[in-house]
């Protein structure tokens, strides 16, 4: 395993941890419980998997050029992402249900992102106290609060609220702790179709199993905090460090 992996793993743990320890000791914003419910869960799941289905189909159109074309402009880009992540808004809307049921909640909305950024700016500085070849801490931050990282924050938002609507339906099914184990396998085994198609090896493909793991430890603390809002900026920082962790 190398040192980006280590880094990764250590860092999405200890941010676990740390969330855990603040939903302890602040009171909002994640003070408040709000509970789903559906009246058919296994159907609800199943839609969701249709999605996700949906989702992979869009995401290969994208792969082969044949959503907005796109001259290296982030932005376009970005509305590609929303592209192929809109089954996950569609069934929301179609089966007329809150955005909290994709761990969107509607108050405080502000504070969670402000703890959000708190708590993605930390992950960063651990990554980087982990990561033994890494460029400088302030080179990772400027690299990755950029502009042109528009399109994949945007991605890591939606992805993560399809995340949440497969999850929140599976749970309301068969319970929350084999969710956890189950979604994050199910994710993991997501990215396969794009890494085959970009010829990616045995070696690579099977370090799925790591990203899985990795969603393990993140949905223990996300599916209790029912917020995505404070997790994605997490997300995204994490993600974008495969990409500036080089020496210095």
């Amino acid at each position: 395993m190398d040192f980006h992996y280590i880094a990764l793993m250590l860092s999405y743990a200890s941010i676990a941890g740390l969330w855990f320890i603040i939903n302890k000791i602040v009171v909002k914003p994640w003070g408040e419980d709000f509970s789903v419910s559906f009246q058919k869960p296994w159907l609800e799941f199943i839609y969701a998997i249709l999605a996700v289905f949906a989702i992979l189909g869009i995401g290969q159109l994208y792969v082969r050029g044949m959503l907005i074309p796109n001259d290296n402009n982030n932005f376009v880009d970005a509305l590609n992402q929303i592209l192929i992540f809109s089954p996950t808004i569609f069934l929301i809307a179609i089966r007329k249900q809150s955005i909290e049921t994709i761990w969107l909640p509607k108050s405080n909305i502000p504070v969670r992102i402000i703890w959000g950024l708190i708590l993605s700016l930390t992950s960063l500085f651990i990554y980087w106290l982990f990561r033994k070849d890494a460029a400088s801490i302030a080179s990772i931050v400027t690299n990755t609060y950029h502009p042109k990282n528009i399109s994949h924050i945007v991605q890591v938002f939606m992805e993560d609220i399809t995340i949440a609507l497969v999850f929140v339906r599976l749970a309301a099914w068969i319970g929350r702790k084999w969710s956890i184990v189950i979604v994050a396998f199910l994710f993991a085994a997501g990215h396969i179709p794009a890494l085959m198609s970009g010829g990616a090896s045995l070696a690579e493909i099977s370090s799925l199993i790591i990203d899985a793991s990795i969603g393990i430890i993140v949905l223990s603390a996300v599916s209790k905090s029912k917020d995505v809002w404070w997790f994605f900026l997490v997300h995204f920082v994490l993600d974008m460090s495969q990409f500036y962790g080089g020496p210095n």
